[in-house]
């Protein structure tokens, strides 16, 4: 196609001839040509066969009915549609569906796949816990994150802020919609506006002191929450900050079978290490705050189980010098320094640390008697930073801790926990958090998809026969978006869905075969 550039005189300001055109001056011709994309995921067939071969390798090793044939087309549909529009809504998914399916509109099969979600005799959990496992067997053991031989497990919580479904119309709010911690971004409180009021005498009597059992303070520190649901996640560290889902559950204090968070919290962890164990797979358990509780603490190390979870400084400890009992933050300033360490705070930077250690045992006791308290004895870490007021690390581990190397080890082991957060950020680019369902059945449902999709993305960065596979998609994002210092599982997921759009019947006949 061919254009013409002119440029004209005074351009860009008021012309000076009368008719009120401006004059001419240059006149140049060239030619346009659209964009030739030469690029294409050729290696499509070989991503689809990889997802046929773990739900075969399911199949063989499930006991019970086989899954219905047209469920598990609907479900391998709607993996794609996660895939390709990086979405969890009904809408977006629709429009992957409708085209397969004999349905008026986008609406039609969106309406669909919420009654595929709700209702259908699919065994969801178990089958996906089931694919992967699977992955986990079809990974190859050097891009695991181990140390001393054992594996990296990482357990965290995440949670899905629903502000406007708590209250519907007619009763169509989302099913056990719970209470979560409203996000940073929406929770600084409202200051009160000054409004002009009479001025009035002030007393000179001295403010009236608060004793005990008085009011509260003027300005309270009060969490702020919002309508939602907590998700606990508990995956495998692989190299390079990337993490491979192997169990989740989702907790409501409102769903009548979610006794508390804690009990769900290990009821994933015990799922996620008898999942390890069947593979022959010894792990490390790694946490944030919220799971470095006493009882759980106590739990995995008469246990044997290694950990390494981060708790408060003000927690009460019984070093062997102080029988009757210390605080943590008091019993770790009376240790000797044991050395430096770079401490990776993900997001915020590394910071210079200094390391002392501390031995003591917890105790923990659920009714207050005391021929109820449990106790172990632990090992803590303390990691000070040198410079700044950021607050220190102090983590309770089972790991020896008898040397410097140790001890900085376990600060680095503490840093692979954000392998998860990466993983969160890539699932709620996909709308991890955006889902819009109603029913608990169907929002489990479509999350067991979410993380299937995401396993599988992260399983094709590592599997051999897919190298080729990868190669294109780099290319496609060269030609058609952006790629960075390496491919990621959400610009992998990029490339496929650029990919789709032009190949749609490609991918959707190798998919569905």
């Amino acid at each position: 196609m061919d254009s013409v550039l002119q440029i004209p005189e005074n351009a860009g300001g008021v012309s000076e001839q009368g008719n009120g055109e401006p004059r001419i001056l240059q006149c140049f011709r060239w030619e346009v040509k659209a964009m030739q994309i030469t690029v294409a995921l050729r290696g499509r067939t070989r991503l689809a066969a990889l997802l046929h071969r773990l739900e075969q390798e399911v199949d063989q090793r499930r006991q019970g009915p086989r899954v219905d044939r047209r469920n598990r087309r609907t479900w391998r549909q709607l993996v794609l549609g996660v895939l390709v529009k990086r979405s969890t809504r009904l809408l977006a998914l629709g429009q992957l569906v409708a085209p397969q399916r004999r349905a008026g509109s986008v609406k039609a099969a969106a309406q669909g796949v919420a009654y595929f979600l709700r209702e259908a005799k699919f065994p969801s959990a178990s089958f996906s816990v089931g694919l992967l496992e699977e992955a986990v067997r079809q990974l190859d053991p050097e891009h695991l994150v181990t140390y001393q031989g054992k594996v990296l497990l990482v357990l965290d919580p995440t949670e899905y802020e629903k502000r406007s479904r708590e209250r519907g119309k007619c009763g169509r709010q989302m099913e056990h919609i719970g209470r979560v911690r409203r996000a940073k971004s929406k929770s600084t409180p409202k200051t009160k506006t000054k409004t002009k009021t009479k001025t009035k005498k002030r007393s000179t009597a001295p403010a009236p002191t608060q004793g005990r059992g008085g009011r509260a303070q003027t300005e309270e520190r009060r969490t702020a929450t919002a309508p939602g649901y907590v998700d606990i996640w508990a995956g495998l560290v692989l190299k390079g900050k990337q993490v491979l889902p192997l169990a989740r559950q989702l907790f409501s204090s409102r769903h009548p079978q979610c006794t508390s968070q804690n009990a769900v919290e290990e009821a994933v962890l015990a799922q996620a290490l008898a999942l390890l164990h069947r593979l022959g797979l010894p792990a490390i358990v790694l946490g944030d705050k919220g799971l470095g509780r006493k009882e759980l603490i106590i739990r995995l190390a008469n246990q044997e189980q290694d950990a390494v979870l981060r708790v408060d400084a003000d927690i009460t400890v019984y070093p062997p010098e102080a029988p009757e009992g210390l605080l943590l933050a008091d019993a770790l300033a009376q240790q000797p320094w044991r050395g430096e360490v770079d401490w990776d705070r993900g997001a915020e930077g590394r910071v210079r640390c200094r390391l002392r250690t501390l031995r003591a045992t917890i105790r923990f006791s659920r009714t207050g008697r005391k021929d109820d308290v449990q106790e172990a004895p632990v090992h803590f870490v303390e990691a000070v930073p040198m410079e700044g007021l950021s607050e220190s690390l102090v983590v309770a581990t089972t790991l020896p801790v008898a040397t410097v190397v140790q001890v900085r080890a376990i600060v680095r082991l503490y840093a692979q926990r954000w392998a998860i957060e990466t993983g969160f950020e890539t699932m709620h680019a996909w709308g991890q958090d955006r889902f819009m369902v109603r029913s608990w059945t169907a929002i489990d449902r479509l999350l067991w998809v979410l993380a299937v999709a995401f396993a599988l993305v992260v399983l094709a960065l590592h599997t051999p026969l897919l190298r080729r596979f990868r190669g294109q998609a780099e290319a496609v994002l060269k030609q058609l978006s952006v790629v960075g210092e390496h491919l990621t599982a959400g610009k992998l997921a990029e490339a496929i869905g650029l990919d789709f759009v032009r190949h749609s019947r490609a991918w959707l006949s190798a998919w569905l075969a």
